[in-house]
């Protein structure tokens, strides 16, 4: 089973499929057919780094959605 992130974003739930390319870089690709919500573009493919305990996003034209996988993904880390 491929791991998987639910992200709420404009009251809709999205779910982003996640994938290693490299040590500390991961590719989560939007599993939907849309590609937009309320109008605004959901990129199809997203590059998270880690560094250290910071995640930090490539796409810097969806600040909402990233900061919503950010506190996605800071919700999982502390469950750890």
């Amino acid at each position: 089973m491929a791991l998987q992130i639910l992200v709420y974003y404009q009251n809709l739930p999205l779910v982003f499929d996640v994938q290693t390319q490299e040590t500390d870089i991961y590719h989560l690709r939007h599993s939907g057919e849309e590609n937009s919500v309320n109008g605004e573009y959901i990129p199809q493919k997203i590059v998270i780094r880690r560094k250290g305990k910071i995640w930090v996003s490539d796409i810097e034209t969806s600040p909402v959605l990233i900061g919503a996988l950010k506190t996605e993904i800071g919700k999982m880390s502390r469950m750890e």
